[in-house]
């Protein structure tokens, strides 16, 4: 059988898979026999909707396929494989406080549309994805308004929201996700500039969250801290990600932000600070150059800095991206009226600050012109690559219609054909008062992601209300009134814990008004109190 004999040399393509007998996924704490070895070697090969419903077969399958090495070893089999990145984009439910995440094939066609997950909770359209591209199959979601984090894996439909934390006083954040290669452990890292209380008070820091780590539960400084000489970077970073909307990229086991130059410098000349992972620790390497050309002929841009003004030229706008593991930055040349392009610069080294000019989309056909030059923001979010039909870079685009309306699309760029695709078209309502523009695009809701088994850490909240007797518990506090439930707080710590729980006073509240009409009161000088439903009935 052709299979049988894939599985028996896949020894010999060790370009095309990883061997199988230097490393084998086994259940912990037993050997794995002939058969053994056999079954987990076609679990390998199997699409990731087939091995998680394999775990619920019996517990030494599910130990096995939910072990980290089972797990790294099916994403190179399935990255060997050349199984094709996919879309998820947000979008708002008809509930406002819940958003749902649906897949979309990247290939020109027909589409099936399929609803990954919801989030319950998340409010519309102020939910927004921190990362374009997959972290090692994970993606870092945030909501705007309840100033909460979410990691999610699309594939496995897996969502975990992380612990809050105290950033009362925090004046701009820029968050990131990554990845250490080196304890194989997944680090959310933000950078805050807060509000300055006293002289003695840092305004700038950095902060990191660890699913599962050994710091516990919570968020953290980083080990290294933020070195003086790079605190005005860093404030520079913070400014340019919120202000544009530009969240940090991971790439090559670092968390990069972009400088804009007349934040920072005195020379017309760009910087990407980075940080370390696994050492968390900064440094700041240089962007591309920009030939005198490009701004000779642009407007000046007026900052203030203490008590003076200061004139820089107007540089081309950019943004970072990760294509093929490695660090890009997208230079938006769309207004340049001698050659309007967007180039694709990657750089080569950190020490020197080498750069490769790689790409550039050409926009003066018409149909790229009308797709790519007239929207109010053009985002590269990565590439794909089939193999067959070639490479092709992914964009997206939003365009501001009406009112509140917005037209956000993602269209695929064929870089040997030059043509372009429009994949995906979404009409969405933004009500943010983001910056001081009248009318603000909405937040970016769209990524890849990739077909990945990587698991999530559960916070120590979702862990203490897993447990059947806390279940229990909780069937008994959502029949009891208000008062009660606010005594029980006195009963133990973990009570305390659950009542105060965000999830647990959202379920309670909705538990409570379950079919329940709402009520009209009405209330006049001299009138007794009368409360009617908006039926018309007595209550």
């Amino acid at each position: 059988m052709t299979t049988g004999m894939m599985v028996c040399n896949s020894e010999k393509k060790t370009n095309a898979m990883p061997s199988s007998k230097r490393q084998k996924a086994v259940v912990p704490g037993r050997r794995a026999s002939v058969a053994e070895d056999i079954v987990t070697e076609v679990l390998l090969r199997l699409p990731i909707k087939s091995v998680v419903r394999f775990r619920a077969v019996c517990r030494s399958w599910a130990t096995l396929l939910s072990s980290e090495e089972f797990c790294r070893l099916h994403r190179a089999i399935t990255k060997a494989a050349g199984v094709p990145l996919k879309l998820m984009y947000l979008s708002p439910t008809q509930r406002f406080d819940a958003t749902a995440a649906y897949s979309c094939s990247l290939s020109p066609g027909p589409r099936d549309n399929q609803l990954l997950f919801t989030l319950d909770y998340a409010h519309g359209s102020w939910v927004e994805v921190l990362t374009p591209a997959p972290c090692h199959g994970l993606n870092l979601l945030y909501d705007a308004l309840a100033k909460a984090y979410y990691i999610c894996n699309a594939a496995t439909r897996a969502v975990v929201r992380l612990p809050p934390s105290g950033d009362a006083a925090a004046h701009r954040i820029s968050t990131g996700l990554g990845f250490d290669a080196r304890t194989r452990e997944y680090k959310v890292v933000r950078l805050i500039d807060g509000m300055r209380l006293s002289h003695e008070q840092d305004t700038i820091r950095c902060e990191v969250y660890t699913p599962g780590g050994s710091h516990g539960d919570c968020w953290r400084p980083a080990a290294r801290g933020l070195p003086f000489g790079l605190r005005r970077y860093a404030i520079s970073a913070v400014y340019n990600a919120e202000d544009k909307r530009l969240p940090p990229v991971f790439a090559n086991g670092f968390l990069h932000w972009l400088i804009q130059p007349y934040h920072v410098f005195e020379r017309i000349r760009g910087a990407i600070l980075f940080f370390s992972v696994t050492e968390e620790t900064f440094r700041c390497v240089q962007s591309p150059p920009v030939p005198a050309s490009n701004f000779g002929q642009k407007p000046l841009f007026i900052a203030q800095s203490g008590f003076h003004l200061r004139c820089y030229p107007q540089l081309p706008t950019g943004h970072l991206v990760e294509m093929d593991s490695q660090l890009c930055l997208v230079r938006d040349l769309r207004n340049d009226p001698y050659h309007s392009t967007l180039e694709i610069w990657r750089l080569l080294d950190y020490s020197s600050g080498d750069w490769s000019l790689d790409h550039q989309i050409d926009l003066s056909g018409y149909a790229v012109r009308r797709e790519l030059r007239e929207p109010q923001s053009v985002r590269v979010i990565g590439s794909i690559d089939n193999g067959r039909s070639g490479k092709k870079i992914v964009i997206t685009t939003c365009k501001h219609k009406v009112h509140e309306k917005f037209e956000k699309k993602v269209h695929t760029y064929d870089l040997s054909t030059e043509d372009l695709y429009t994949i995906l078209s979404v009409t969405e309502t933004s009500k943010s008062t983001y910056g001081s523009l009248p009318y603000n695009p909405p937040a970016s809701g769209f990524s890849l992601f990739e077909d990945c088994l990587a698991p999530l850490h559960k916070t120590d909240e979702e862990l203490d209300l897993s447990f059947a007797p806390v279940k229990a518990v909780k069937e008994i506090l959502f029949r009891l009134p208000v008062k009660s439930v606010i005594q029980s707080k006195l009963i133990c710590k973990q009570w305390l814990r659950l009542i105060n729980s965000e999830s647990f006073i959202q379920s309670y509240f909705e538990h409570k008004n379950i079919g329940r009409r709402p009520k009209l009161m009405l209330v006049g000088k001299g009138f007794n109190i009368l409360g009617r439903s908006i039926n018309g009935g007595d209550k």
